[in-house]
């Protein structure tokens, strides 16, 4: 084999080599806070404009343009990248050479941030500054960390110039009170926007041309109004279920005082006629009366008790009749003591 055709092997191994052990740059890791303060989240992340041409910086350095991104991606927490260097630029190749060696493995995005806000964090449960809209405006491979994740981070205004460093924050802070401001004014602006119809207007007891304070105090006296009457309602309610239990109550004592039911069962009679007074009261009713047998007493040839009766004992007469027994006692008390002597 000669030395050309082993010199292209081994060129071709070196070159599959390097692109199998591809250096992949973390951009970005939502969950760390950079050194500016705040946390970057991937999902507001614009890519489009910086995906038709993915620049690779050095340092931030516009003048050193080394190469390009390539497979821009978040993968869980994480926006992920890998280097394409320019090998026509001898710089490029340098920086190449050193992230091949492992030198160099720090890249930084530039972003220009849109919208911003304070949230709680939900590890430290501290209030901290979340940017939730931004666009990536460039990628730089650089060496000083700014978080764990991404190495550094540089802010473009909207004019794409870098904000200084020391200015980030106050950037940052001036984005969540014009952001504060425009949606109060929003909303502001919808409240003044607001049209009553016809029928609110009658409701509320203004014109079309009462003004906000007119407006703000028809409310307040209709829901005054409202208050009022469900109090009364409250207490309409009230009063109604109290005379249905009355009801339900009176018609159950009369059911036991008739013999329809027991007296055990007054509770559980109570509860349905609470839960439903037509159909208890149509049971109720379907259950005779218990009749005294006293009550059926016909004097026989002056003794005045039936002959099915003449022979009961005392005991029979309070086991089978006790109020007959003591009728027999008030009306014929002769009769009564005969049966005592039984």
């Amino acid at each position: 084999m000669n030395l050309f055709l082993i010199s292209n092997i081994q060129s071709h191994i070196f070159a599959s080599k390097n692109k199998r052990e591809m250096a992949t740059f973390v951009f970005n890791d939502e969950t760390k806070k950079n050194s500016h303060g705040f946390y970057l989240l991937n999902a507001g992340g614009k890519f489009e404009r910086f995906n038709e041409n993915p620049v690779m910086l050095n340092n931030h350095d516009l003048a050193q343009l080394t190469g390009r991104w390539l497979n821009l991606r978040v993968e869980g927490s994480q926006l992920l990248a890998e280097p394409e260097f320019d090998d026509g630029d001898p710089e490029a190749i340098k920086l190449k050479g050193k992230v091949d060696r492992g030198y160099l493995r720090g890249a930084s995005p530039g972003i220009v941030i849109l919208a911003a806000e304070y949230r709680e964090n939900p590890v430290t449960k501290d209030t901290d500054i979340y940017v939730t809209e931004w666009e990536l405006f460039e990628g730089s491979t650089v060496s000083v960390p700014s978080n764990a994740g991404a190495i550094t981070l540089k802010v473009y205004d909207s004019n794409r110039c870098i904000v200084n460093d020391s200015n980030v924050k106050c950037h940052v802070e001036d984005i969540i009170k014009l952001s504060i401001s425009s949606t109060t004014n929003l909303i502001d602006k919808k409240m003044n926007e607001i049209q009553l119809t016809a029928e609110a207007l009658v409701a509320l007891g203004i014109t079309k041309s009462a003004d906000e304070a007119a407006i703000s105090a028809a409310i307040v006296r209709l829901k005054a109004k409202v208050d009022t009457a469900e109090t009364n309602l409250e207490k309409l309610e009230k009063k109604a279920r109290e005379e249905h239990e009355t009801r339900v109550t009176e018609m159950v004592n009369l059911a036991i005082k008739e013999g329809r039911i027991t007296a055990d069962k007054k509770d559980a009679f109570v509860k349905l006629g609470i839960a439903d007074f037509e159909t208890t009261k149509t049971t109720i009713e379907a259950i005779p009366v218990k009749q005294s047998l006293a009550a059926n007493v016909k004097p026989i040839q002056g003794q005045g008790i039936p002959k099915d009766r003449e022979n009961w004992t005392l005991l029979q007469w309070m086991k089978n009749d006790m109020p007959g027994l003591r009728q027999l006692q008030v009306d014929t008390p002769d009769l009564y003591e005969q049966i005592k002597k039984k």
